[in-house]
């Protein structure tokens, strides 16, 4: 057999070692230039961070004081009217001072103490207070500590205010906690017109250490669309100032800038536009860094097309017509010299003298092919014209002879010619010598086989499945001669199985898989046993060893057995290669005039 040859890999093209070559001149410089950049890039980003958080810190300077003062005055609250409750003071005067501060300290709409134990000795206001319907004092009571929080609608005010818990003492020990509460409005964040300052924030949020919005300048509601999208804001508390750009909520990319007001208490986070610029440097687009790459992309193309002007684009054209002569074998009719460098000009000279040469070579090798094919599909007639010759002599000499044994054998030996003669007359009407559709020939070898049983008058039903298998013609004399032996033996010996009237006769050739083909002819027998003829002069056993020998002849292994009604000739062997001699071309080009 022709071995294929192993693929192999492409060596890399020009304009590849040319971008590799500069890539490696280049690379110093850019390594240089982009740690440069991004150092520069770095600083950068830190000083606008610090800036950012400046920035928040300042903006809401207002929340930060209310705050505070809020503070400031439950400490004081604490000092003077807790430690007077909790000493055993006057409720109700308690309750009347508390209320006349809060008159005269604008700023404040409601005022408690509020002991350890969950008592409310001292309020401003008359309504009374059961913190078992207000769960923020019975988390106060479990958790003290100062609190700051945004009550939408406020018990005792009826508006949203902010909460500012603090703790008091008395004797170094927890006490209670003084609460006011803050209106809202009084906020700089919820004040109409300014929701962006000259700094351009878009909005200034305020959160407590649980992260729950206390403030916004666009109001609370609004803002939450402009929180980022996977980050809690309790997250931030406790945390050191941080600028940052993120995605928020509504699907927009925005900066934001975390610092604390009160720490542990309240804290802010500035949101500003991707585009502002003072966030601007915190979402840098790495276009600077970029620009050591643009350098050498910029490098690379001019040097890529200087090389594909002067060189890469001929070699390619020269490389296109070797594909086209490959394919259709024909020739450029014009050059090119006046557009390539000389170099190349001799390498699209020699190709073409090159060409016209294998054209020449491939015209006189297809003239010695069509002149061996036509010889041999000759010979093949020959053959195929003298053994019908001889099945004719043979058949005058039978009708001439008296004796039945006489006629037997010349029979049995009319048929085997008459198989040799089907498969050279099959040799000859082919197209490709090395290849034969085995398939083919066997239906019309059955088919003769089965014509001739009818003329004797003899009752068999004949079934074939046979498939287009090609085979190399080594292995197609031998399959076919075993056929028709095995085809003629199985018609002799046939006999209508129990409860039919005609005898049955199958013949079956497939394709298995793997390279290996099967053919099994099997025919009905009586259940006493297969029918013998009336004469028998052949000598006993000549056809099981001449399918035998075929069987060798294939390279295959014979299996003959009886079941039940039913003997079967079973023979599997592997299907040969076609060998091609080296000496004969294995294709005929197309060439044209020739």
């Amino acid at each position: 057999m022709i071995d294929k040859a192993s693929p192999r890999l492409r060596p890399m093209g020009l304009a590849a070692r040319m971008i590799l070559f500069l890539s490696l001149a280049l690379v110093p410089i850019g390594v240089v230039a982009y740690f440069q950049t991004a150092k520069l890039q770095e600083e950068t980003r830190l000083r606008s961070q610090l800036s950012l958080v400046a920035l928040t810190e300042a903006g809401a300077l207002a929340e930060r004081q209310t705050v505070l003062r809020a503070q400031g005055g439950a400490q004081a609250l604490g000092a003077t009217m807790g430690q007077e409750a909790m000493l055993g003071g006057d409720p109700a005067t308690c309750s009347a001072r508390l209320s006349s501060y809060l008159a005269a300290s604008p700023g404040y709409s409601f005022g408690l103490v509020l002991t350890v134990d969950g008592n409310v000795p001292c309020r401003s206001g008359d309504q009374d207070i059961d913190i078992a319907d207000f769960p923020r004092l019975q988390a106060i009571v479990e958790n003290p500590g100062s609190r700051a929080w945004l009550n939408p609608n406020g018990p005792m005010s009826r508006r949203p205010v902010i909460v500012v818990a603090e703790p008091f003492f008395l004797g170094g020990e927890l006490a209670g906690h003084v609460l006011l509460s803050v209106p809202s409005a009084l906020f700089a964040g919820d004040r109409a017109g300014d929701a962006t300052g000259p700094s351009g924030f878009e909005d200034i949020v305020t959160f407590n250490q649980d992260g729950e919005l206390l403030t916004a300048r666009n109001g609370v509601l609004q803002a939450a669309e402009h929180l980022p999208a996977d980050l809690d804001l309790a997250s931030l508390a406790g945390a050191k100032p941080q600028s940052f750009a993120a995605r928020s909520v509504d699907g927009e990319t925005r900066v934001f800038a975390a610092a604390p007001l009160v720490p542990g208490v309240v804290y802010a986070l500035g949101i500003w536009s991707s585009t502002n610029a003072e966030a601007e440097a915190i979402t840098v687009t790495g276009i600077a860094k970029a620009l050591p790459l643009l350098m050498w992309a910029a490098s690379v193309i001019v040097a890529f097309l200087a090389v594909n002007r002067l060189v890469i684009r001929h070699i390619k054209r020269l490389s296109r017509r070797m594909r086209i002569f490959a394919r259709t074998r024909r020739i450029p009719e014009h050059r090119t010299h006046l557009e390539m460098p000389a170099e190349l000009a001799e390498m699209e000279d020699d190709f073409l003298d090159m060409a016209d040469a294998i054209l020449r070579d491939e015209a006189q090798q297809e003239n010695a092919l069509r002149e061996k094919t036509i010889l041999l599909k000759e010979v093949h007639h020959r053959v195929k014209n003298n053994l019908q010759l001889i099945s004719s002599i043979m058949n005058m000499q039978i009708r001439q002879s008296r004796e039945p044994e006489t006629k037997f054998v010349l029979q049995r030996l009319q048929d085997r010619i008459r198989s040799l003669a089907t498969i050279h007359r099959n040799l000859y009407q082919t197209e490709d010598l090395g290849h034969v559709d085995a398939g083919a020939l066997l239906v019309d070898l059955v088919g003769q086989m089965t014509d001739m049983t009818e003329v004797a008058g003899e009752s068999i039903k004949v079934t074939t499945d046979l498939e287009h298998i090609e085979t190399v013609p080594d292995q197609a004399v031998p399959l076919s001669l075993l056929t028709a032996e095995a085809l003629t033996n199985a018609m002799k010996y046939a006999s209508p199985p129990a409860g039919l009237s005609q005898a049955e006769v199958s013949v079956r050739f497939r394709y298995e898989g793997g390279g290996r083909a099967m053919l099994e002819i099997s025919n009905s027998v009586a259940p006493e046993g297969p029918s013998e003829p009336e004469m028998r002069v052949e000598p006993a056993g000549l056809g099981s060893r001449l399918i035998q020998a075929f069987t060798t002849q294939l390279g295959g292994s014979l299996t003959q057995e009886r079941q039940a009604d039913v003997y079967r000739v079973h023979v599997a062997f592997a299907l040969k290669d076609f060998e091609a001699d080296e000496t004969v071309p294995t294709k005929v080009p197309n060439v044209p005039d020739f």
